[in-house]
């Protein structure tokens, strides 16, 4: 049997029905849309909060960067050691400073110290050599094999250092040649600071004629020597014969200088004994001269 009452009921549910959908729709838009909008409100206030937080600090650290070197404290650090200490104090200064920026975004600490893990992992084997340059500057600074103003030989390589950096350290050849070694490769090398000690010995070697006379000889280089005010009379100075060879005999001169005079007085005697030999017409060693026949 047919209800029309019935049907007229139920379309009405319908209606209903789909009127709240309609409006659970409208209202959920609308949510989004004001949560959309607020999350960005949000987002970009913490954004220009940590823009500005890194802007000011980035002028803040590059001002104490400038000043560091010039003040008192400067001055009480070793020269070695202060580039690399200043450079370290702005580089951990820039870190704390990108942390803080990062942590007003909203970003979880440990997430990022996790990022940070992995990146080293993987930064660290792509730059296996500039890390190997960074641990060997670490290394000559806590066993100061040199430090800045030492003349040195490494290799090839030789100079008056001018200054160790993280990576590099740099020297001044006497040609005024500037050279930049890793720190890597020259802590596994051979140094030679021949600035290390207070004092240097200068060794002279002279090979005259076989026929020349000992005494003589020794007598001209005595001379040539006395009275030096930069010579030091301890240890004594050496002057001998110390080689004798087929064709000519072999004299040393051995003599202790402080060491910011060894060229000094290095030249200085080989010009006197230059001038007194060509002066007493001292015999040089003869030389056998082959001709070759074709």
């Amino acid at each position: 049997m047919f209800y029309p009452s019935t049907v007229v009921g139920t379309g009405e549910i319908m209606n209903q029905v789909e009127s709240i959908e309609n409006e659970i729709r409208v209202w959920s838009f609308q949510n989004f849309g004001n949560g959309l909008a607020l999350g960005l409100t949000r987002f970009l206030g913490k954004f220009l909060l940590a823009l500005v937080l890194f802007l000011i600090g980035r002028f803040v650290i590059k001002k104490l960067g400038q000043i560091l070197p010039k003040t008192p404290i400067s001055g009480k650090i070793d020269p070695t050691v202060r580039n690399f200490f200043f450079r370290a104090i702005v580089l951990c200064l820039y870190l704390v400073l990108g942390i803080s920026c990062v942590s007003i975004l909203g970003v979880p600490i440990a997430s990022v110290i996790t990022l940070l893990a992995s990146a080293g992992v993987a930064v660290g084997l792509a730059l296996q050599g500039s890390l190997s340059n960074l641990a060997g500057g670490i290394m000559l600074l806590l066993f100061r094999p040199f430090k800045v103003g030492n003349y040195i030989k490494s290799g090839t390589d030789e100079g008056t250092v001018q200054e160790v950096s993280i990576f590099y350290t740099v020297i001044l050849s006497p040609d005024n040649k500037r050279i930049s070694i890793p720190n890597g490769s020259l802590m596994n090398a051979n140094i030679i600071n021949y600035s290390a000690e207070r004092f240097r010995r200068v060794d002279l070697i002279y090979q005259l004629g076989r026929d020349e006379d000992v005494e003589k000889i020794k007598g001209y280089l005595e001379a040539c020597i006395q009275d030096d005010e930069l010579i030091r009379k301890y240890p004594e100075p050496f002057v001998g014969l110390t080689a004798v060879g087929r064709d000519y005999l072999e004299f040393s001169v051995r003599l202790w200088v402080d060491t910011p005079s060894y060229w000094t007085l290095y030249n200085r005697i080989n010009e006197k004994v230059a001038i007194k030999f060509a002066k007493e017409n001292v015999l040089l060693p003869s030389t056998a001269i082959k001709n070759i026949q074709n």
